[in-house]
């Protein structure tokens, strides 16, 4: 960050139970609109509203009691979902 310049970076496609995670001190920012992922996980979304000063908001949106309503099931049923990140899976060195 610093040989960068960078005071946050901000992230996403990442699915974190809150709709947004802060780590490194707040430094390191994930983002994740999709609520209830995939049907099976019943995470909430969120979106961030960054103001002109660069202060950060996010605001949660909460999965409905039947998303069934708007999502078109045989439309879903010909696109694979993303895959999980698995716990054993070797993580990149950076």
């Amino acid at each position: 960050m610093v040989k960068n310049n960078l005071s946050k970076i901000i992230r996403a496609h990442e699915c974190v139970m809150d709709g947004f995670e802060r780590f490194a001190g707040g430094d390191l920012i994930t983002v994740f609109s999709a609520t209830d992922y995939c049907g099976k996980h019943k995470n909430a979304g969120a979106v961030l509203i960054i103001t002109k000063n660069f202060e950060i908001s996010p605001k949660l949106i909460y999965p409905t009691m039947n998303q069934s309503n708007w999502i078109d099931e045989n439309e879903n049923a010909y696109r694979p979902p993303t895959p999980p990140r698995w716990s054993g899976s070797p993580q990149p060195n950076y």
